[in-house]
């Protein structure tokens, strides 16, 4: 069965036979051919204690591209270095707007772009921690990393969005009632879609961060989030 060997035991009450039952009949759909390729990988969020969560990153589909997905929402499995080149704009645009918060920077024309950041990162003046490092380390801190699709068939995003709908819901149904103090991070619509599902919490939105620009009122860059946190997490992942 797609389920890590150690779950944490604050998700006992989320697996029911009920839920159980259709985790086996998700796994008899999706196949072989999927994304995480890792079963271990699949439901990671399972492993994480909730009941030390602080902050919610909810995500979309799994990446699609073969060996990227993790099973935590937004990173690049294959990525050792942010100096390394790339494609997922939004984890780019995460990482401008950690820099952003970090420098105290209030003008939106002064976010530096990716190529600049990785500039100041080697010079060590923005000294945010390696990739698989920086999660991580915001897992420990609180950060419970949480796709609404958890697995798509590779190369086909979105492909098993309709098969994981339910599941995805009882899951964060869940997480509200246990924990309706969390800080949720909502980029984009199809996030947002889901507080009816959540209904407690502390939302934080604005648009998606794979797309922004100056003229949204919402853009992702705008967003302050990582401000109203940075108490309580380190976003730098020291």
């Amino acid at each position: 069965m797609i389920m890590p060997k150690e779950i944490h035991p604050s998700w006992n009450g989320l697996l029911t036979d009920e839920i159980l039952a259709e985790i086996k009949r998700i796994e008899e759909a999706i196949g072989t051919d999927y994304n995480p390729a890792d079963k271990e990988k699949v439901l990671r969020f399972l492993t994480v204690n909730l009941n030390s969560a602080k902050v919610v990153w909810l995500g979309q589909d799994v990446y699609p591209a073969a060996g990227v997905a993790t099973g935590r929402s937004f990173e690049v499995g294959n990525l050792t270095s942010w100096l390394e080149p790339f494609r997922q704009v939004s984890l780019k645009n995460i990482v401008r707007l950690i820099y952003k918060t970090f420098a105290g920077i209030e003008q939106y024309d002064e976010i530096p772009s990716y190529t600049e950041i990785k500039r100041l990162i080697k010079s060590g003046i923005f000294p945010i921690v390696p990739p698989a490092e920086w999660f991580s380390s915001l897992e420990k801190q609180g950060v419970l990393f949480l796709n609404t699709s958890f697995t798509c068939q590779i190369g086909v995003p979105n492909s098993h969005r309709a098969v994981w709908a339910h599941f995805s819901c009882k899951v964060m149904e869940f997480i509200a009632e246990k924990r309706p103090d969390l800080i949720w991070f909502l980029w984009g619509r199809e996030a947002q879609s889901n507080i009816p599902y959540i209904q407690e919490g502390i939302f934080l939105e604005s648009r998606h961060p794979a797309r922004v620009r100056s003229d949204f009122t919402d853009d992702f860059l705008k967003f302050n989030g990582f401000r109203q946190t940075w108490d309580s997490i380190n976003w730098l992942g020291e």
